[in-house]
């Protein structure tokens, strides 16, 4: 029983200290997001991000001081100072008069930090560098720095030779809803449901081989990701908001599989995806602009 009231005591002594600490009102200053993708192209330029921070909590609005926030950099991070990236305003004040928000101004140095190409036994044991920040805040009593700290991924990519603009040429052929299909004898391939569709696209450097464009003909609200392998051959990857498993070829001609053109530049792809009624066949050639 005595050990018992012990600890019953104890307990209750932990709630007073939160209930005061609660009572405190303390505030804490915080990035947006504590995790954040710096993204870069390593051509030789820097490239600065502008990270939103803010001081947030329960008597924020009472705050009158200003509050100088700094940062430190953590053991564990890899990326080194000067090297990988320069933080340009350590520390930054945040005012009353803005609020308590501010921009935490971080760049991207590229010079020597290239990333090796997909494909090669180098890449796949390249990490991206990695920040890792701690947050002290001074100033006021009633602000102090998050627990949290913040988190940055640097994701140099090597330049990409397949981004830009792109006119491209479509044949989307559908088995129930009108136009010619591959399974139709006769077959007409310049009659498509909705007939040849013209238009550019662009693609969007995600690695040195991969690009993000629209998906199809529902780019505004699907994406899609082309990938040039080294020996031209094509990954196609659909992202998660489609709702159908989509499959590179045709299956009605085995010979039509996505491939890129070194000569022209050109981009040859073959999809389809099985809906009602049968397959949804895809034929887009994307010509470079550039």
């Amino acid at each position: 029983m005595l050990v018992f009231s012990m600890a019953l005591l104890t307990s209750c002594f932990e709630d007073d200290i939160e209930l005061d600490l609660n009572d405190q009102g303390l505030n804490v200053v915080t990035l947006e997001r504590v995790a954040t993708n710096l993204t870069a192209e390593a051509n030789g330029n820097e490239y600065t991000f502008d990270v939103k921070i803010k001081v947030v909590g329960p008597t924020v609005m009472d705050l009158t001081n200003d509050v100088s926030v700094t940062f430190s950099v953590d053991d564990a991070s890899t990326a080194v100072d000067g090297v990988h990236y320069r933080i340009n305003n350590n520390p930054l004040t945040l005012t009353a008069d803005n609020n308590y928000l501010g921009l935490l101004s971080i760049t991207l140095i590229t010079v020597g930090n290239t990333p090796p190409l997909e494909g090669t036994p180098e890449f796949d044991d390249w990490d991206a560098p990695l920040l890792f920040l701690s947050i002290a805040a001074t100033g006021d009593e009633m602000v102090t720095g998050s627990g949290k700290g913040a988190n940055f991924t640097l994701n140099f990519t090597a330049p990409n030779p397949y981004k830009g603009i792109y006119d491209t040429e479509m044949r989307y052929f559908h088995p129930t809803a009108g136009g010619s299909h591959p399974t139709f004898d006769p077959f007409d391939p310049n009659d498509p449901y909705g007939g040849v569709r013209f238009e550019q696209k662009e693609l969007i450097a995600v690695t040195g081989r991969k690009c993000e464009t629209g998906f199809a003909v529902w780019g505004t609200t699907d994406l899609c990701w082309i990938t040039v392998n080294p020996d031209n051959s094509i990954k196609f990857e659909v992202g998660d908001t489609w709702n159908y498993d989509v499959k590179t070829g045709d299956p009605t001609d085995a010979g039509h599989v996505p491939y890129f053109d070194p000569a022209d530049g050109a981009i040859y792809m073959y999809y389809y995806y099985t809906g009602s009624g049968g397959d949804r066949i895809f034929w887009e050639i994307f010509t470079p602009t550039f």
